[in-house]
């Protein structure tokens, strides 16, 4: 995102009437108006209105995906094919429009950019108080979702976290926490144990784990709820051969945990209506939890995290509570569990 808003609604105009251009001469789509949408980040986006129906655009900014490079093209390319299957064969996400195998197109001015069909629907209000019959219907397509992607083959080595990295970048926040003020002492604290987490942490806990593709970022702002009570999965820009679980536990943070609480009753229907589409074995939100810490604390466990947005800064919100929480989540949710089976 641009430092001013002046600037940003500049650059907009000159993208958009690029795109929309490069639209009507490629697939004679005639946009009789508009409407620009500023979440996310750096990304241009839209939804448009034609005779015919609603459409959604999303131009890629360098910044976030510098599409030039092939390989991320090809990537990106591979997330949204599986959009266009969820869609087609689960109905849990918007439709995104192909040409001759191609999901991204490239402008004349060289801006990428793809175009998906329009849902009337809303994000969640507030992150942590999703309630307990939209957590149900969440699950619900979260595990339609993973039932379809768990019949395509994986491609490569799956994703797997690393200790050594996971090492490497909390040293280099723990060497800056001696200078945090007072008023960062949870944060702080965190820093301590997670350190001490990764002194003890064997990743062969995660070996009972079957890898399988995932949206790989299920959180809140990636959920559109319609007026009917219809579900739609959004943003599929970086599926991932790696754990389902992550999903899973992602999506479970970000809808149930408040003020220090991971609520029992939205995570619990999140999970019934996950179960009535796709198996998710009792005792396993534990582990599913423990994997999501491996692979973000990373991220959001930052000295400078006061210089966070408001999305970062939730999550890391989420990453102190597992952090502080680690060792009572055997209790509550794994095998042996009594508050969650």
């Amino acid at each position: 995102m641009t430092n001013s808003t002046e600037a940003r609604l500049v650059e907009e105009s000159v993208v958009r009437e690029d795109v929309f251009a490069h639209l009507k001469v490629k697939f004679n789509i005639e946009i009789s108006s508009y409407s620009a949408l500023y979440m996310g980040f750096h990304n241009w986006k839209w939804i448009v209105a034609t005779p015919i129906n609603k459409l959604f655009i999303k131009c890629y900014h360098p910044k976030r995906y510098c599409l030039a490079e092939a390989n991320l093209r090809l990537k990106v390319s591979k997330s949204l094919s599986f959009q266009k299957i969820l869609h087609d064969q689960a109905q849990v996400c918007p439709d995104v429009l192909s040409h001759e195998g191609k999901y991204i197109f490239q402008s004349n001015s060289g801006y990428f950019y793809v175009v998906m069909e329009h849902f009337e629907g809303s994000t969640p209000p507030r992150a942590g108080h999703l309630n307990v019959e939209l957590m149900y219907r969440i699950g619900q397509a979260t595990g339609r979702m993973h039932s379809v992607l768990s019949r395509y083959p994986g491609e490569g080595v799956h994703w797997t976290p690393t200790l050594g990295t996971m090492k490497e970048k909390w040293r280099k926040q723990f060497d800056m926490a001696d200078d945090l003020p007072s008023s960062k002492a949870q944060l702080k604290r965190a820093l301590e144990r997670q350190g001490q987490l990764l002194s003890q942490l064997d990743l062969s806990l995660f070996d009972e784990l079957e890898p399988g593709w995932a949206h790989w970022d299920l959180w809140s702002d990636n959920m559109l709820a319609g007026v009917d009570g219809d579900i739609r999965i959004v943003d599929f820009d970086t599926v991932q051969y790696g754990y389902q679980e992550i999903d899973i536990a992602r999506a479970i943070l970000s809808g149930s945990l408040s003020e220090g609480v991971l609520h029992i009753g939205p995570t619990a229907a999140f999970l019934k209506g996950y179960r009535e589409e796709h198996s998710f074995p009792e005792g396993r939100l534990s582990l599913s939890l423990k994997l999501l810490w491996c692979r973000e604390a990373h991220w959001w466990l930052k000295t400078d995290i006061d210089t966070f947005s408001a999305p970062p800064k939730r999550f890391a919100e989420e990453l102190i509570w597992l952090t502080e929480h680690w060792d009572h989540l055997e209790p509550w949710f794994g095998r042996n569990g009594m508050v969650m089976k």
